[in-house]
């Protein structure tokens, strides 16, 4: 069993994680924190992607219920990638495990919260549940860390 099983196996994500983690050339050479940077910086992809993607559609929302929604939404994803993501990266180059694992906990919040301004389906939900769970799996990385 190589690190990225064995470390993927323990993120309460497996399957996820490894087809993530494998995903990136840079997994295959790296130690575990090296893993929890790599799936944190995933993340933030990820995150900023369904923010663009978010921030397209909203341009053409005109109902005012939709509008503050999206608002929401858009504030919530521009709270993750300008400020606990990089929080998250800082946190985990300082070795500061328990603040990193927080701040990546919370994109699943985040997230949650953008989700509850929608009574039914998204043009991205599926988005959302991505970012939530790589989060969760990234989380659960780092606190392997410590």
């Amino acid at each position: 069993m190589d690190l990225i099983e064995q470390t993927c196996r323990q993120s309460g994500f497996f399957v996820l994680c490894d087809s993530t983690l494998r995903s990136d050339p840079r997994s295959s050479n790296a130690n575990l924190e090296g893993l929890a940077k790599i799936s944190v910086e995933i993340v933030i992809d990820k995150a900023n992607a369904t923010l663009n993607f978010i921030v397209d559609l909203f341009k053409n929302v005109s109902d005012p219920v939709l509008y503050r929604s999206y608002g929401t939404c858009i504030d919530s994803y521009d709270a993750l990638v300008e400020r606990l993501l990089p929080e998250a990266i800082a946190a985990l180059g300082s070795k500061d495990y328990a603040t990193s694992r927080h701040d990546v906990a919370t994109v699943a919040t985040n997230v949650n919260a953008c989700d509850e301004q929608f009574s039914e389906k998204t043009p991205f939900s599926d988005r959302n549940r991505l970012v939530h769970d790589l989060s969760l799996m990234s989380a659960g990385i780092i606190e392997l860390l410590g």
